[in-house]
């Protein structure tokens, strides 16, 4: 993989399969919205991050997973290319992001939804990973693209 990242589990309501056949995408969409799925009656904006930070698409989305999140009444599903682990992190292990690694002016870089850094595992198997703020990226996206919000 690319870059891991970390989401808190608290800001995800669930977590689904990508079954492309399963998303409609309506004309006018932007470029990094795959489409809108309809799950359990509840019709969710399905965001490709990748997409949304013009990273290249992956040649096999067969482990793209959907993350599903919810901003006040709506949901939003955000499409990642996998989820590795779920884990509990204790505050010990969390720190502020080196400014340096933040990038909150440059919206086509995943950095500039992170404040935040997580340390996991021991020895050389120890891993730091930036903390991913959905909703920071939800909260923009609606700001922008006013159909988002509606």
């Amino acid at each position: 993989m690319e870059n891991s990242y970390a989401v808190e589990i608290k800001q995800v309501r669930e977590i689904i399969d990508l079954t492309v056949g399963d998303i409609t995408r309506p004309p006018g969409m932007p470029a990094f919205m795959r489409g809108m799925l309809n799950l359990r009656q509840q019709m969710i904006s399905v965001i490709d991050l990748r997409g949304l930070y013009q990273m290249a698409p992956l040649q096999d989305a067969t482990l793209c997973k959907i993350l599903v999140v919810e901003r006040g009444d709506d949901c939003y599903g955000l499409m990642v290319d996998a989820v590795e682990n779920i884990m509990t992190i204790e505050d010990s292990r969390r720190f502020g992001a080196p400014k340096m690694m933040r990038n909150p002016s440059a919206q086509g870089d995943p950095r500039s939804e992170m404040d935040e850094v997580i340390d996991i595992g021991e020895g050389d198997a120890r891993r730091t990973l930036s903390v991913f703020q959905c909703d920071r990226l939800l909260e923009r996206l609606t700001k922008e693209i006013p159909a988002l919000a509606a």
